[in-house]
């Protein structure tokens, strides 16, 4: 798949998930436009998938949706491995983890 391949399939998947918070508002491309203080017709492209958002604007839409950037990437950017999360935790958490996983496997 090239890059212009992906940045469709990305841009369309961001545009549905764009169109599905906005429904979720009950509002019209013309409220929610209005809201996130952009042009509706640039919203209808967004939503189309013809045209990506900016960094900024995807603040903005999770800011006023009150949504999560998950619910605003979703399908798109994939969520870290429970590995890769394990990674994130102190060493006094992964202690704790390794303790339980041992009672567990122990108790089986």
């Amino acid at each position: 798949m090239d890059n212009l391949t992906d940045n469709y399939t990305g841009n369309s998947i961001l545009g549905e998930n764009i169109r599905d918070i906005r429904n979720s508002l009950n509002l019209t491309q013309e409220e929610f436009a209005e809201k996130l203080n952009i042009n509706w017709q640039f919203l209808s492209r967004v939503e189309n998938g013809k045209v990506g958002i900016s960094i900024d604007t995807a603040i903005n839409i999770c800011n006023t949706a009150e949504c999560s950037s998950v619910q605003l990437f979703k399908n798109i950017i994939k969520s870290p491995s429970i590995a890769d999360k394990y990674e994130l935790l102190s060493e006094r958490d992964k202690s704790v983890i390794n303790q339980m996983i041992t009672y567990l496997l122990n108790t089986k």
